[in-house]
């Protein structure tokens, strides 16, 4: 990895329209020249998020949040630059060619080790597995368990000998570091040897993928009732588990439009063995909201097996919240969730070994919506088991509490009126009682986001201004730029509305600044026509990447804007503004004489005080210095009347 062409980062810009990439996301309805819908990156229920697509930019004017394409996907799916470009490419038929180096390059190097590693200790507790006396207890415990070789080798399976040192003697012999064993999750380290030791002694290994097939991290089974039962890779250079499911990576090749997530590693190995290959797993945690936006993009419908215990049935209700909260705001994400409940409480593991696969198929087939399970759960959580009486005032707080959980009102019609019934009462009652906890609820998330939106533009401005100078910038040709946007250090970034609307100008004119009769080449802005720092410094970033003909200028534009502050403001905000007025002159003639009105304004402006600090400089001069500067004045007394001449011609 190193630098990414900038006419490929042109590309992708150009191929990932804004609106596209979007409204994968977001359900966009169009409003003028801009599209609006709810801002994916705070609860809001009026769309305050705007995607600009002349521009190439959204903007939320809610939270603030702002940019082009490619800082879009890197905050929803989060991550960094160049991985956002190789995304980007991927999907919309872009090759991403990469030359030169860069500090990018050095942590794709300790990732790509720490894969490495994992899949050398993969071979290796394979290998320990098949291995006629170290593997033989982990061999009987998988045979007692049902897994046949086939399933074994499909999945990886090994064994991770009962000992402190084996795996890690074996990989310091392929010449790996401590600090890269330690990397890699699978190692501790020894507070008495200060040497890294396995983690997973004894245990039965399940190699862990991610959706492209790659070893990211390891899950071990205990074979006997040791505690705890699982021991699961940490977080790591090249794994969170937030960000995963375990077998996704077979599961997605099935391109079925359902996914079936079932709790643990047995239970999805159990299914794939069954036939039912598009099974996943969560990996020792919470179904995440990252979890699910995985599963939409492989799968129309997500079929979740929770575990029938009260922890099973409560991690249900949180998953279920979560997911309702999550496509409140990715409203561009289709996806339906059911809950499926195996008979008797058993597994899925448990219920395919008794009943069959087709049994089960039966099962799958008759989960419900997601209204229909809360309905379900509502009533049979308050029925008295004995007498069969329902509890009305607790019936009533779970159902309107569900149905608030609720991301349309339809839904939540129909919870309301299957629930009115059984309280006595109106379905509209009802649903206005459901309304009513879900607007209290969006208050005290409205809140709560106000709170740390308020926090996050004072620590954001802070940062924007919080040194003495720009760092460097690539300023050379503009065929290459690095792949990790530039840091800037505190500058002043005052600027007159003359200046700020002159920059506008230039940038709602674009390529048309080039390919214009009345618009000289002199006549191009350039950084001495500003006086703060900030907008000097953007013009130079303009003037890298202005060759005529860039149409995603203002696009790769937001991304240094949003490291800036003008006059104390985000950058973005002001030069948003500034552009869309510039904007509403559809005619580019007259738009050329706004802009050109502007700058000859602007320069005269620049020869004003250039007059005013000679004279006081003349006051104190000697004979000779008096004559030099007598000069400089004439000739600036002359160029100002040239610009007045063309501001008259205008």
């Amino acid at each position: 990895m190193g630098l990414i062409p900038d006419n490929v980062i042109d590309e992708v810009l150009t191929r990932a329209d804004i609106e596209s990439v979007v409204g994968r996301y977001v359900l966009l309805k169009r409003s003028g020249g801009n599209l609006w819908g709810l801002c994916p990156f705070h609860s809001e229920k009026t769309a305050s998020f705007s995607v600009n697509p002349a521009k190439g930019i959204y903007k939320c004017f809610g939270c603030g949040k702002g940019g082009n394409a490619i800082s879009f996907i890197m905050e929803i799916e989060h991550l960094s630059y160049p991985e956002a470009i190789r995304h980007l490419g991927g999907l919309y038929g872009v090759e991403i060619p990469e030359t030169g180096y860069s500090g990018d390059n050095i942590q794709k190097e300790e990732k790509d080790r720490v894969k490495d590693i994992l899949k050398e200790a993969a071979k290796f507790y394979y290998k320990a597995f098949n291995d006629e006396n170290i593997g033989k207890p982990a061999r009987d415990y998988a045979a007692k368990r049902g897994l046949t070789k086939q399933t074994l080798d499909n999945f990886g399976i090994g064994y991770s000998p009962m000992n402190w040192s084996a795996l890690y003697d074996h990989l310091k012999q392929k010449g790996y570091k401590d600090e890269e064993l330690l990397n890699s999750g699978i190692f501790a380290k020894s507070q008495k040897t200060n040497k890294p030791y396995d983690l997973f002694r004894g245990r039965l290994m399940f190699p862990i993928f991610d959706s492209f097939g790659t070893i990211i991290a390891f899950g071990g089974r205990a074979l006997g009732d040791e505690k705890p039962k699982y021991i699961n890779s940490p977080d790591s250079l090249v794994y969170n588990k937030q960000n995963h499911l375990y077998a996704m990576n077979f599961a997605r090749k099935e391109q079925s439009k359902q996914l079936i997530v079932v709790e643990g590693y047995m239970d999805a190995i159990a299914m794939h063995s069954a036939g039912f290959k598009n099974t996943v797993a969560a990996l020792g945690t919470s179904f995440t909201d990252s979890q699910l936006k995985l599963c939409s993009r492989y799968a129309e419908e997500v079929v979740f097996f929770f575990d029938a215990d009260n922890a099973g049935q409560k991690a249900a209700l949180r998953a279920i919240q979560m997911m309702m909260d999550y496509l409140k705001k990715l409203t561009g994400i289709n996806i339906r969730i059911r809950i499926a409940k195996v008979p008797d409480g058993k597994d899925p593991d448990e219920f395919i070994k008794t009943n069959g696969a087709e049994k089960f198929k039966e099962v799958v087939k008759n989960a419900l919506y997601v209204e229909d399970y809360l309905l379900e759960r509502a009533k049979n959580d308050n029925t008295d088991p004995e007498t069969g009486e329902l509890d009305r005032g607790r019936y009533q707080k779970d159902i309107c509490t569900y149905g608030s959980w609720m991301n349309d009102e339809i839904k939540m019609s129909r919870m309301a009126g299957v629930a009115a019934p059984l309280l006595g009462a109106a379905p509209q009652a009802v649903m206005n009682q459901m309304i009513k906890f879900q607007n209290a609820e969006d208050r005290k998330q409205e809140q709560a986001d106000s709170r740390a939106l308020e926090r996050q533009r004072r620590e954001d401005i802070s940062h924007r201004n919080s040194a003495e100078e720009f760092e460097d910038i690539p300023q050379e040709g503009p065929s290459e730029v690095v792949t990790e946007q530039p840091v800037f250090k505190k500058v002043n970034d005052s600027a007159t509305k003359e200046e700020i609307d002159l920059f506008a100008y230039a940038l709602s004119l674009g390529s048309a600044l080039s390919k214009n009769a009345v618009i000289q080449k002199t006549d191009i802005i350039r950084p001495d026509d500003f006086s703060g720092d900030t907008l000097r410094e953007l013009v130079k970033i303009f003037l890298n990447m202005f060759d005529g003909k860039n149409e995603t200028l203002f696009a790769k534009m937001s991304g240094y804007f949003s490291r800036l502050t003008i006059n104390g403001m985000p950058a973005e905000d002001v030069m948003l503004r500034a552009v869309e007025a510039a904007d509403k002159c559809a005619d580019v003639h007259v738009k050329s004489d706004m802009y050109l009105a502007l700058l000859l304004k602007v320069r005269e402006s620049i020869i004003n005080r250039e007059e005013e600090r000679l004279i006081i400089i003349r006051g104190n001069a000697g004979p000779d210095e008096k004559k030099k500067i007598d000069g400089m004045l004439s000739r600036l007394s002359d160029y100002k009347l040239s610009l007045r001449k063309r501001i008259g011609e205008l």
